[in-house]
């Protein structure tokens, strides 16, 4: 309708005003549907960034400061203004390949991450089977240390009942007899003692060392759970944990025969 009342050869006052009135209408819907495909392509484009962003890894800041910034709103404002006065045709960015240097760059980054990663996980791989190691080797000592201190109590036993008096034909050997079974009792209290109380220092130092072992197999399995060694140490753990347990067997064995016969 506007198109066709501009052809015409007079206007009133009126019809001028609601021309313009008019024009200004459609100027405005066109500027503000304009306005709004430009913030949605914006929204789309800022969006896809931020999706390569994430798929990349990468940390992306926004300074708000810039936005207000008089001196880079002028070099926008020449950019578009050069851009405008430009060839008509419209020139069109060549499309990102896959293979493009960017993404070498950033995969680059990533593969070299991921490098570090995996020696400081070795590092640590190294680090607890060395002190894995020396926690089996102090076991093996204390179960060479429980065997001797056994061998010890079982000699003392044998060396008692061979020190008993067999001659019986006397008051003289009767008196000596009974002072040295005294003697003998009062040594073998003060050896039972001194055993009982080894024996419980060596049982603090098993404990401490069974749960250093326990705390060592978490954490190894823990790091472990996602490497191929995974498998041979949680066999070697199983193998320790039955050694483990007989050796528990034996110690209780032992703190039963170790125990005095009531008189």
């Amino acid at each position: 309708v506007i198109k066709f009342r501009l052809l015409e050869d007079t206007y009133t006052k009126d019809e001028v005003e609601e021309l313009i009135n008019n024009m200004k209408d459609v100027v405005s819907g066109e500027v503000a549907g304009e306005l709004m495909d430009v913030s949605h392509i914006n929204v789309l484009l800022f969006t896809q960034l931020l999706s390569q962003a994430e798929k990349w890894h990468l940390r992306m800041k926004v300074d708000l400061s810039d936005v207000q910034n008089r001196e880079l709103l002028e070099k926008v404002k020449i950019m578009e203004e050069n851009e405008n006065k430009s060839q008509p045709n419209p020139h069109r960015l060549e499309p990102l390949a896959d293979n493009s240097s960017g993404s070498f760059e950033l995969l680059k980054i990533e593969i070299e991450r991921l490098k570090d990663e995996n020696m400081r996980l070795e590092k640590q791989t190294v680090e607890y089977e060395s002190k894995l190691n020396q926690l089996i080797e102090e076991k093996e000592k204390m179960a060479l240390l429980l065997k001797a201190k056994e061998e010890e109590m079982t000699e003392l036993k044998n060396e008692t009942e061979n020190l008993s008096p067999t001659n019986k034909n006397s008051e003289v050997e009767t008196d000596s007899k009974n002072d040295s079974e005294q003697l003998l009792g009062e040594y073998e209290k003060v050896l039972t003692e001194q055993l009982r109380l080894e024996l419980d220092s060596m049982r603090q130092e098993y404990l401490s060392v069974q749960s250093q072992l326990s705390l060592a197999e978490k954490e190894l399995e823990r790091k472990f759970n996602q490497t191929a060694a995974y498998n041979n140490m949680k066999m070697m753990i199983a193998k320790k944990n039955e050694q483990v347990k007989e050796l528990r067997t034996q110690l209780q064995k032992y703190e039963k025969t170790s125990e005095p016969a009531p008189e």
